[in-house]
Order: structure tokens, then sequence, then C-alpha cells
């Protein structure tokens, strides 16, 4: 008797183990699928947290199988870069020219001139603007806790501080320091202007 009890207690701790094995949730099984399981039709605003989370739930099941019915692919390479490249290489060439046309906010061409090299900003800097220091009154200076260092502005490399505006400059293909303030318009080929330029400037024959 004894024997048999002892079989027919193990064959229900085997049923329990099979029975728990099949209803035991897969921990392969993605989160979408798992909500394509629980919500069905009668879902409840107490089950997912109101309908704000559930619309969330959703927007995240159907841009799931978007994306695995439509995954992104493996770019080989990129037009972007390249434009990138190339302008950066052509930029950096000072046997360049360029026309750069100063334009009025309502579309006139007030200035025109043909710059030499690379068109820049003045706000351009050959060193960085900002240095980390060390707070004066820390003792120990051999410490490196964040909250002993500041950022500050560091100076120009003419000792000054502060912008410059948003202006541009350039040199003109006779040597010539030009800056301006305003709309403009650089070309590598002359543009077809149609209207007169505005801003006369008096220019030295050598006469």
């Amino acid at each position: 008797m004894n024997i048999k009890r002892k079989h027919i207690v193990l064959f229900a701790v085997i049923g329990m183990i099979a029975l728990a094995g099949c209803t035991a949730e897969d921990p392969q099984k993605s989160q979408s699928d798992k909500l394509g399981e629980s919500t069905g039709n009668n879902v409840t605003e107490t089950e997912l947290g109101g309908s704000y989370s559930y619309e969330i739930k959703v927007t995240e099941k159907n841009q799931y199988g978007l994306v695995q019915a439509q995954p992104p692919f493996q770019m080989d390479s990129s037009l972007e870069r390249e434009n990138l490249i190339r302008r950066y290489q052509y930029l950096n060439d000072e046997n360049n020219v360029h026309h750069v046309y100063a334009m009025s906010n309502d579309g006139k061409v007030i200035a025109y001139w043909v710059a030499q090299g690379k068109v820049s900003s003045v706000n351009s800097k050959l060193t960085n603007d900002k240095q980390i220091i060390r707070a004066p009154q820390t003792e120990d200076w051999s410490r490196t806790h964040s909250e002993y260092l500041f950022k500050v502005e560091s100076p120009q490399m003419d000792g000054s501080y502060g912008t410059n505006g948003n202006a541009i400059f350039f040199f003109t293909t006779n040597g010539n320091y030009v800056e301006w303030n305003g709309v403009y318009v650089v070309s590598e080929e002359p543009m077809n202007i149609r209207t007169a330029v505005s801003l006369e400037q008096d220019v030295d024959t050598g006469e």
C-alpha cells in the first residue's frame, strides 16, 4: 500500500509540474505578443492604467509589427556624409573664389564682392571658448570632485571676452577685409542679379 501511494503522489507531482510548464510565461515572448494576449477586446482602464497607458501600448505594438515587417535597411554609403566631405574639401581650398551678395530684407542687392577663399563667421575661434577651473576656496587641490570645478569663459586671442555678433567676414581677391552683418548669398558662380546695387563705394583707381 505504501508503494502504491508513493507512486500516486509521484504521478501527481509530475502532473502539476507539467501543468505549470504549460501555463508558465515564455521568457522569449515579446512584449507585443504579451500585449496581444492580455488586451483583447474587453480591456478595462483599471487593467491597463487608463486609456493613456492603453494607447501607448497599442502604439508600441503597432510600431513593433511595422519594424518587423519593414526593418530598417543597412546603408553602404551616405550621400549626406559625402556632401559634408565635399563641402569641407571645397571650402578649405584657398584658390576658390566666391561671389558674395549682400542683401536687404526685401531681397535687393546692397553690395557685391568677390571673396578669395572661404567666407567665415566672426564667432569662429582658434581656441576653446570655455575652460574648467577649480574653486579658489578649495583647500585640497588634488581633489577632483565635480562640485569644486566650474566652467568659465576663456579670453579670446586678443585678450578680450564676449561674442562678435552674427556677422561674416572674408578677404576679397584684392586682399581687402570685408565684414557683413545681414542677409547674404554666397555662390561659386556669379548669379544673374537684375537689381541695381544700391550701396556705392569709392574705388581707388591709382590715378
